[in-house]
């Protein structure tokens, strides 16, 4: 048996409850290329095991295929969980349903979030740095190149004034935050509302997809407690999984209704019936026994015609 090897986060709350599987992580530390990873049909260290798990111990991105076609893949909803101290600091989920591939990322979009203030994201001001998206700042900004993707951004207020939510610096930049930077790194600010980025740098950056209808009664404990996630990308622990949830299916033959059936006579309380049934249980009684007892009855007049002879001779 062939079993795709993935990791789920459970997310068990007072309102959702749902099953996201691991389809993409940023780590900081790891090379840039964030988004040309991201938007190309390719996939990214699915073999290797470390890079798939919820820690920043490798510095390797990662990248199923499941977000190189959101739609035939059945991509419902997308959650953005930003990492830090090994667990999640903030979050984004999206509506994913007949969005483009980058598409998903905006502030229609946006479903819930660990930033109290929403209203502040979903408003559209159209200032200098204000950014929602997944391209981000890209290019040349005040004669200096920038690569800011994944970008959630109040405004520009000049390099140590700037206000934001998130960023992934995908490449080197004119400020503080991505000035000589040689590799990728995941800011977020730990705060309710915008705050001055950059903020707080985050282990890594996960993005789950949930698929449909997720079925984790058997996945998720309704008695988790709410962003814990579980691992489930060792086979024997998938396989252990599988076999209880084909002990709980399976049904012992013995103990059906159709064979509680097969050994067990319909009572039929017609005249009819009961008739049929007395004439041919004492037809079928004589016969067993006429068959017993008719070679005794044979020999028995034999003998007793023997015996008539004799006395008249």
């Amino acid at each position: 048996m062939l079993i795709n090897v993935v990791l789920f986060m459970c997310i068990v709350g007072n309102v959702h409850s749902w099953c996201m599987e691991l389809a993409f992580k940023v780590v900081t530390g790891g090379p840039f290329g964030v988004y040309d990873l991201f938007v190309r049909n390719r996939t990214h260290n699915t073999k290797n095991r470390a890079a798939q798990q919820l820690t920043n111990q490798v510095k390797e991105h990662y990248k199923s295929d499941v977000l190189n076609d959101i739609h035939s893949y059945g991509v419902t909803k997308i959650r953005v969980s930003y990492y830090k101290g090994g667990a999640e600091a903030q979050y984004f989920v999206f509506n994913a349903v007949g969005a483009t591939k980058t598409g998903w990322f905006s502030r229609d979009r946006l479903l819930e979030t660990s930033f109290n203030n929403i209203t502040t994201l979903t408003d559209v001001k159209n200032k200098t740095g204000e950014f929602f998206s997944i391209e981000g700042n890209f290019g040349v900004d005040y004669k200096n190149p920038v690569s800011r993707r994944f970008f959630i951004n109040e405004g520009y207020y000049e390099c140590g004034g700037d206000l934001g939510w998130v960023v992934v610096i995908d490449g080197p930049g004119p400020c503080s935050m991505d000035k000589g930077k040689t590799s990728t790194i995941v800011y977020f600010v730990n705060t309710y509302s915008y705050s001055l980025m950059p903020g707080e740098t985050a282990d890594f950056m996960a993005i789950f997809a949930e698929r449909g209808t997720c079925i984790y009664s058997e996945i998720c404990s309704t008695t988790s407690t709410p962003n814990e996630y579980l691992l489930v990308n060792e086979t024997e622990e998938i396989q252990k999984r599988i076999n209880a949830i084909k002990k709980n299916l399976t049904v012992p033959m013995n103990s059906t209704s159709k064979h509680h059936r097969s050994k067990t006579s319909a009572n039929d309380e017609r005249m009819s019936s009961r008739a049929i049934g007395m004439v041919l249980g004492v037809g079928l009684i004589s016969a067993f026994l006429a068959l017993i007892l008719l070679p005794d009855i044979f020999t028995l007049i034999r003998y007793a015609l023997e015996r008539v002879c004799e006395i008249k001779a």
